[in-house]
C-alpha cells in the first residue's frame, strides 16, 4: 500500500477516535509556510495541535519517536501561524497544547 494512503487512513482513524472523545475537528492537514498539521481539533475552548504517525508494527520502535526535534519545531511554527488566524477571526482559545496520536495497524493472518 501506498505509504501517502497509509497514513490517510491513521489521519482518518485518529480523527474519528478524536471525535469520539468529543473533540471537533477544526481542521485535517493544515499547511502554511512554517510546516504542517495532521489534525487541529477543539474540545471546551481548548485547541489540540495533532501528530499522527501511522505504522504496521513496533520493528523501529514506538510510533512517537519518529517525531524530531525538527517536526515540534515546525509544528509549533504552524500552530502559531493557525492561532494568528484564529485571532484575525476574533476566535482565541482558552489554551492550546500538543498531542502525538500513535495508530498501529498490526494484522495477524491465520490466528486461531
Amino acid at each position: 500500500m501506498d505509504r501517502r494512503v497509509f497514513g490517510q487512513i491513521g489521519e482518518n482513524a485518529a480523527a474519528d477516535v478524536l471525535r469520539a472523545k468529543g473533540y471537533r475537528i477544526l481542521r485535517q492537514n493544515y499547511r502554511c509556510r512554517y510546516g504542517e498539521i495532521d489534525i487541529i481539533a477543539e474540545r471546551g475552548g481548548d485547541v489540540s495541535f495533532v501528530e499522527v504517525k501511522t505504522r504496521q508494527s513496533f520493528r523501529f520502535g514506538r510510533p512517537c519517536e519518529a517525531v524530531t526535534d525538527e517536526k515540534k519545531k515546525h509544528m509549533r511554527r504552524a500552530a502559531f501561524c493557525f492561532l494568528d488566524e484564529m485571532k484575525e477571526k476574533g476566535r482565541v482559545p482558552r489554551r492550546y497544547g500538543f498531542t502525538i496520536m500513535e495508530i498501529v495497524v498490526n494484522q495477524t493472518d491465520n490466528a486461531f
